[in-house]
């Protein structure tokens, strides 16, 4: 099977853990990486964008912690450094969707697309460019949360579990076709934190899965009705969060 990689200047170590197995499968053949080069939007930019939708508190309150926050132990790789590794070819573009862009794409002949990074909702004609589509991760149970941020409205609305989808794209937001799926459950200490990283560790073999899934010509079933699809909170929707999120805290001191 022939892929190609729509993905941005980096890749995540979570993203290269999904990548490592696929490979490693000699049934697989990642052939070239579509990098997205336009411009990025800066953190002025977004914060207007998001004061307009009435979102602007809880993008400072998110900077603020981000700033005094511990950094990260996920490690990313260039993009090129990554294809130089695994022996990649690289189309850099800042206009995914022109004519010269999508000719490209087509002349190798690909199996599938799968998103790695970047890129935002993807449209036509990518979508519908391979015969197999594009393949996307979505941390959700799309049956009832379409959207983000991962994990928040679960433990907002007091959910016992949650899922985790590898779809494959349809036009519009987390309202394609699942190929793979998994539910964990939401434990009662859980916070947002130790939640999404369960919830991205347990997922990491299911792009794999999914390439599998579809190389065998396993039919794929559709999903009759979808969820809402949430967006970022605004500030109140922050603070009942972490009201919740203590009065949960408290509620279980002593009963472990």
């Amino acid at each position: 099977m022939n892929i190609g990689m729509l993905v941005s200047d980096t890749i995540s170590d979570f993203r290269q853990r999904t990548l490592k197995p696929v490979i490693e499968d000699e049934r697989f053949n990642i052939k070239v990486a579509i990098v997205d080069k336009r411009p990025k939007k800066s953190f002025k930019e977004k914060l207007i964008k998001n004061i307009k939708r009435g979102r602007g508190g809880y993008m400072i309150v998110m900077a603020f912690q981000k700033l005094f926050s511990k950094k990260s132990n996920q490690k990313s790789i260039s993009t090129k450094e990554f294809c130089k590794r695994h022996n990649i070819d690289i189309i850099e573009t800042k206009e995914p969707y022109s004519k010269e862009t999508i000719e490209a794409i087509r002349a190798y002949n690909l199996d599938v697309l799968i998103l790695v990074g970047g890129y935002g909702i993807i449209k036509e004609p990518l979508i519908n460019l391979t015969p197999n589509g594009v393949l996307s991760y979505h941390h959700g149970d799309m049956r009832k949360y379409r959207g983000m941020p991962p994990a928040f409205w679960e433990l907002y609305n007091g959910e016992k579990e949650i899922g985790v989808t590898l779809q494959k794209l349809d036009i519009g937001l987390d309202c394609g076709i699942p190929v793979v799926e998994k539910h964990i459950p939401i434990k009662p200490d859980d916070t947002l934190e130790s939640l999404t990283k369960r919830l991205y560790r347990v997922s990491e073999d299911m792009l794999y899965k999914a390439l599998i899934k579809i190389d065998s010509g396993k039919k794929l079933e559709t999903i009759e009705e979808f969820g809402r699809v949430y967006t970022l909170p605004n500030l109140r929707e922050w603070l009942i969060f972490n009201l919740k999120m203590y009065f949960r805290k408290i509620s279980n001191v002593g009963k472990k």
